[in-house]
């Protein structure tokens, strides 16, 4: 850590122009004390780290802050700055004793108070709701900001992502999904936007990298980007999982698999209506492609009138058989899966793939079996996306 409080209870920031020297002779005459256990902690000056505060050995301090590497610290540091140099007054390492929290940095802009914290490490799911929901019951909105290193690229629109990371997720005022990360080495921000879920690790996403120096403090607490998804890359995406689904080597032990041949359908042949990119669908843990081919198996695909409520009761019962599976994401409030089923639903009217029945009732156009030739369905694919516009998919 890199704040603490000497024994008089005076604040102390090893971040400035403080020289080796002089930090060298302020430790001789004081002492310092964690603010948030009140132990006494260590101020070690060296040559390859930042000068930090360290609690002694066997210290039961809840935060445990002598974990923290040169990585973290480091961007730390240079997030303080910057917003410093941007004029918006940070606060590095704040306690909060109401909730016994302890932030990275605190600062106010726009008139909406945060809290950014860096996390170069894992924590627990747990731990990560349990933080978030404090803050934001006191009314400061958290922003947690992924270690940069972590970022794992699988071409220049696709990324994998665990589990941790999806916890990360934001929604920008457009509504598009960000994760907001920071690398001290590169001194950039890299902001992963436009996140569509293709599996349960892999995903669909742009990137926008900009020099932390160069940037906007927009770029953190109110990113904008112009970029749609790619849907020529989702569908080559798609494409190639339903290629592949069937060559799994664990097959014939795949519940959906074994649930897709029993009604003799093979993966490769699944219609391009199931598959698709909905904004809501990272709520979903499931692929989209696993949990499109369920409402279709259930209730969509069915020669009987159906209801949007009949349709998520559908979703909840493979929830509750753990055919579907479901995601947390703290830091939205006003979203969920059910939001997913809704949007997929409004695109397949606005595909024309359903129509309305009678009141509150809808009905599929045409009932649709498996094509004899795959060279038919690849040819029905890239008909069914070239009608594919924005427009369509945000139901509009």
């Amino acid at each position: 850590m890199l704040v603490s409080s000497t024994e008089n209870g005076v604040r102390i920031s090893l971040i400035g122009s403080h020289s080796i020297p002089v930090l060298q002779q302020y430790r001789k005459n004081h002492n310092f004390y964690c603010p948030e256990c009140k132990e006494k902690v260590i101020m070690k000056i060296g040559k390859k780290r930042i000068p930090h505060f360290s609690h002694r050995k066997g210290s039961e301090c809840p935060e445990r802050y002598e974990r923290e590497t040169e990585y973290h610290m480091s961007g730390k540091v240079l997030l303080f700055q910057w917003l410093k140099k941007k004029g918006l007054n940070p606060i590095l390492e704040p306690f909060y004793p109401e909730i016994s929290q302890r932030p990275d940095i605190d600062v106010h802009y726009e008139g909406v108070h945060y809290a950014l914290e860096y996390q170069c490490s894992n924590i627990s799911e747990e731990l990560f709701i349990k933080r978030t929901e404090a803050y934001l019951k006191t009314g400061i909105v958290p922003i947690w900001i992924l270690a940069g290193k972590s970022i794992k690229r699988m071409g220049k629109a696709k990324i994998s992502l665990s589990g941790f990371q999806y916890l990360f997720l934001r929604q920008a005022a457009s509504g598009h999904w960000v994760i907001p990360s920071f690398c001290p080495t590169t001194k950039s921000f890299i902001n992963i936007h436009h996140i569509q879920p293709l599996t349960v690790r892999n995903a669909c996403a742009h990137y926008d990298v900009k020099p932390i120096f160069q940037a906007d403090p927009a770029i953190l607490f109110n990113p904008y980007f112009k970029n749609d998804i790619n849907l020529d890359e989702w569908k080559r995406e798609v494409r190639k999982i339903k290629n592949s689904l069937s060559q799994n080597s664990g097959a014939i032990r795949n519940n959906f698999l074994q649930d897709l041949y029993s009604r003799s359908i093979a993966p490769a042949f699944l219609p391009p209506e199931i598959g698709l990119p909905v904004r809501h669908s990272p709520y979903i843990e499931t692929s989209p492609i696993q949990w499109q081919s369920y409402l279709f198996m259930d209730i969509v695909g069915k020669e009987r009138p159906f209801s949007l409520p009949q349709m998520i009761a559908a979703f909840r019962s493979r929830v509750k058989n753990n055919d579907i599976k479901i995601r947390s994401i703290p830091l939205v409030q006003t979203g969920s899966e059910i939001h997913a089923i809704k949007e997929y639903l409004d695109v397949l009217i606005n595909l024309n793939i359903v129509k309305h029945a009678e009141k509150g009732l809808y009905k599929k156009t045409a009932l649709s079996g498996e094509h004899e030739h795959y060279y038919r369905i690849i040819q029905i694919e890239d008909d069914f996306y070239r009608g594919i516009t924005q427009r369509i998919l945000q139901g509009k």
